[in-house]
């Protein structure tokens, strides 16, 4: 994904230089804090440059019911959370209300 495709492609950007700064700055940080990069294997450039452990890492919940809990899962191996066959909830947040800057969670359905 680049600026343009990303950015400038999917929004009207005001001309005002303060605007289109701002919105170049949020593109930015949401790329660089929340954008898993194919390139750098999953990891977001932000987990990268700090070397932090990158949360794809952390333990993982699995949706089937019968999958055997020491069986390996896709890369990255990773241990499960809680039991086999929860039930998961889909959660879209958008980066500081930009509807193109998606930020895309699973969690626990209550």
């Amino acid at each position: 994904m680049s600026l343009k495709n990303g950015c400038t492609r999917l929004l009207l950007v005001s001309y005002r230089r303060e605007a289109f700064r701002r919105e170049l700055v949020l593109f930015a940080e949401w790329f660089n804090d929340h954008r898993p990069h194919t390139s750098l294997g999953g990891r977001t450039p932000k987990e990268v440059y700090h070397a932090v452990k990158p949360a794809k890492r952390s333990p993982r919940f699995e949706p089937r019911d019968c999958w055997p809990r020491g069986s390996p899962c896709a890369r990255p191996r990773t241990l499960i959370k809680g039991q086999p066959g929860v039930r998961l909830e889909l959660k879209v947040k958008f980066y500081k209300g930009r509807k193109h800057l998606a930020i895309v969670t699973l969690t626990h359905a209550a």
